[in-house]
């Protein structure tokens, strides 16, 4: 993989605050937004995912009793919001602990003085206050800026409806959630009351996506994917994607708590695992636009938007051997069968298991900072259960972008995205480089008919 990178290969070199007139030259050049498609959106779209990060991490502190993130030293300055500091270069002792005592603890204390972080829901997921606190803020932002879209989200607001107490948790989050620059803040709107966060989630929670409306652009969200991990402390994600006509345009993902020091390994050496967490600080920021041929990555702030922006542009040169393939899956889902993962791995030749990431979004992302070896194949339960619209929208976006990927499902068509909250036009998922791609779906396709004629 070939990662383009600014001056910072090692953390001694990070580039050090401009001086004001040149964050303000700066400034003024990034916001030319006119000349770039989508940049508005893009804008607003990442400030709104780290607005989101930003109460989660709160939640999470909650648990673990840790101190507030490093401070951001930002002074806005005629609409200045790129925060051009880096409070995330000393990692906390604990970010390889999966789960701390402390966050046990914690847990306990809030259940006995009558405190709920989360709730099940039909299917037995949790669903956490975080959950509908970062969806009603998503929503708000996106709706105010640009107010002729739709939403497809995770989330409704029936339980909470139900729910006074869940309310009040989830309420004080929305209300409290704030960027500490004004100048970023100011251009993401919020709910102003209980009963218009209740209306704000429920642009999503109710929302059909291309099924309602082909001709009309939405947006899609998973305010937190993997949640379980989440309250696991492990990796988890804020995403949001722009569908336009059924197909990904704009993706944004934040990976809370993935270290930003992962964009300072060696080529083809970054390592995503549920364990190296970024405790401390607030993570990394993926996002891509249609067309580009690239993705973008930065560290998230409690503040702006990063100045230290890497491009990620993975090397497509030559073909990717089958039996060097880096396998990304989760034996923990109940949704996919990695056995089959396993016997595919078996007929290349290949490793078994790879790296194993509970939450779909950061399986994509672990992707996006991988080598061009690294996989995913995914084969459903059953075919008559269809996957979840936002579990997906957005990051393979990102992947593509970020090189010569392709993504399709088992039976080797593209992903469309404008059948409304499900993906009920695909079934299974292969992700890989697009020289290998097609080599596995011929072995897929033979265990697959294979797999009908022992039926038979």
């Amino acid at each position: 993989m070939t990662i383009p990178r600014p001056q910072n290969h090692r953390l001694s070199e990070l580039p050090q605050p401009q001086p004001l007139q040149q964050q303000e030259n700066h400034i003024h050049d990034h916001h030319q937004i006119n000349h770039n498609p989508l940049a508005m959106e893009r804008l607003i779209a990442e400030l709104a995912v780290q607005r989101a990060a930003l109460l989660t991490k709160h939640v999470l502190r909650t648990l673990d009793n840790l101190p507030p993130p490093s401070p951001t030293c930002v002074t806005p300055i005629n609409g200045n919001f790129l925060n051009l500091h880096f409070p995330w270069q000393q990692q906390h002792p604990s970010s390889k602990r999966l789960q701390s005592p402390s966050r046990q603890r914690n847990s306990s204390l809030a259940a006995r003085d009558g405190r709920r972080l989360s709730i099940a829901k039909s299917d037995a997921s949790p669903v956490t206050i975080a959950d509908f606190a970062a969806q009603a803020l998503l929503i708000s932002a996106i709706h105010h800026a640009f107010p002729a879209d739709g939403f497809v989200g995770e989330e409704d607001s029936h339980a909470l409806r139900q729910d006074p107490d869940l309310t009040k948790q989830v309420w004080e989050l929305v209300s409290s959630t704030r960027l500490s620059d004004p100048a970023a803040e100011a251009l993401l709107a919020r709910p102003n009351s209980v009963e218009e966060m209740f209306e704000t989630i429920d642009l999503g929670g109710r929302g059909l996506g291309g099924q309602a409306f082909p001709a009309r652009r939405f947006w899609a969200m998973d305010p937190i994917d993997g949640t379980s991990a989440f309250l696991k402390g492990g990796q988890y994600a804020v995403s949001l994607a722009l569908i336009d006509g059924g197909k990904e345009v704009l993706g944004v993902l934040g990976c809370p708590n993935l270290p930003p020091q992962l964009l300072l390994s060696p080529e083809g050496g970054v390592h995503v695992t549920e364990e190296d967490v970024d405790r401390e600080g607030m993570g990394l920021m993926l996002s891509a636009v249609r067309g580009q041929g690239s993705a973008t990555a930065r560290p998230m702030t409690k503040a702006g938007l990063s100045g230290n922006t890497t491009i990620i542009q993975r090397d497509a040169q030559g073909k990717v051997d089958a039996q060097d393939l880096h396998f990304v899956d989760s034996t923990l889902s109940t949704a996919t069968i990695s056995r089959k993962v396993q016997n595919l791995a078996l007929r290349v030749g290949a490793r078994y298991p790879g790296t194993e990431i509970y939450s779909s979004h950061m399986r994509y992302a672990t992707m996006v900072l991988g080598s061009r070896e690294h996989t995913q194949v995914r084969f459903p339960v059953t075919p008559s259960k269809p996957w979840c619209l936002w579990d997906h929208a957005g990051s393979q976006l990102i992947y593509t972008e970020s090189g010569a990927g392709k993504v399709t499902d088992l039976l080797g068509r593209p992903i469309d995205f404008g059948t409304g909250r499900k993906l009920s036009g695909n079934w299974g998922l292969i992700t890989a480089d697009e020289s290998v791609h097609d080599e596995i779906l011929d072995m897929v396709t033979e265990m697959l008919e294979e797999e009908k004629l022992s039926s038979s």
